[in-house]
């Protein structure tokens, strides 16, 4: 199939949902709203999306990047959740092109902690990382790959880094049964001394029920090890199916991009059949 086929495709099958709800029955759609995608999710660079519009009461405009593989689908697909310094055309170009050569659809969507592009709703500067803000985001971001109609969501991953780890490690709590694997780079949760911020705390993170594999730099600075050596305690404790790797001399920007983190990632997903 041509690219400019697959995009008129694409264009005809969001412009369908958006008028019929749902591609998959399971996934409520928005109230109201408009969801756009710009360009070919085919090409190297992707594409860009937007959605604007209401669903349980809560007002979203989201904005952000889609790729996927070449052909019909239906397809596995992986949320990626992008840290603070950065946004998810950033944070996607770093990981899509990888991930799309492994048959996913790549989504990803900016968070209250994006920089350089407007901060959209629901939520504000002030509620970064795992807040109820960007957990919504990220549900709603879910809820539009169905209205893709390439998308199988029974094969839906989360992967995010840093603050976007934060974000994934939040999804999965809110909603355990809704993704069949996450990862993460650079992140955890937060001792409780710390009583607020981006972190998400060990109550989000004990309703998780999706497999997890988690990637840290021995020598980050910027998330301490600890923060998931303590959410690797409690998938332990929990008897969740669960890897920590520990990466010696890395930064916490190195692990993000680590092939040996990738190719465990890859692993980790065919292990729990999103391939």
């Amino acid at each position: 199939m041509s690219r400019a086929r697959s995009a008129a495709l694409t264009a005809i099958a969001v412009a369908t949902a958006a008028c019929s709800g749902s591609t998959v029955a399971s996934v409520t759609p928005p109230d109201t709203g408009v969801f756009v995608v710009s360009g070919d999710p085919e090409s190297p660079s992707g594409a860009t999306y937007t959605f604007v519009g209401t669903d349980s009461g809560v007002a979203y405009d989201l904005a952000g990047v889609l790729y996927k593989p070449l052909g019909p689908g239906p397809f596995p697909a992986v949320i990626l959740s992008h840290g603070h310094d950065g946004n998810a055309a950033f944070y996607a170009s770093l990981l899509a092109p990888t991930m799309v050569s492994w048959g996913l659809v790549c989504i990803a969507t900016n968070y209250t902690h994006a920089t350089g592009v407007p901060v959209g709703a629901p939520g504000d500067t002030t509620q970064p990382g795992a807040s109820q803000a960007n957990v919504l985001r990220a549900h709603e971001t879910y809820k539009l790959l169905a209205r893709l109609g390439y998308v199988d969501m029974s094969r839906v991953a989360l992967h995010g880094h840093s603050m976007g780890a934060f974000v994934t490690v939040a999804v999965a709590g809110a909603y355990p049964f809704d993704f069949r694997v996450a990862s993460h780079t650079g992140g955890g949760v937060r001792p409780p001394q710390i009583v607020s911020g981006p972190g998400p705390t060990l109550t989000q993170a004990a309703k998780i029920r999706t497999p997890y594999q988690q990637h840290h730099g021995d020598a980050d600075s910027t998330v301490p090890l600890s923060f998931d050596e303590r959410l690797d305690s409690l998938f332990t404790a929990e008897g969740l199916q669960h890897e920590l790797y520990v990466y010696p001399g890395e930064t916490h920007d190195q692990s993000r991009t680590d092939t040996t983190m990738l190719a465990r990632v890859h692993d980790w997903y065919t292990a729990h059949g999103m391939f």
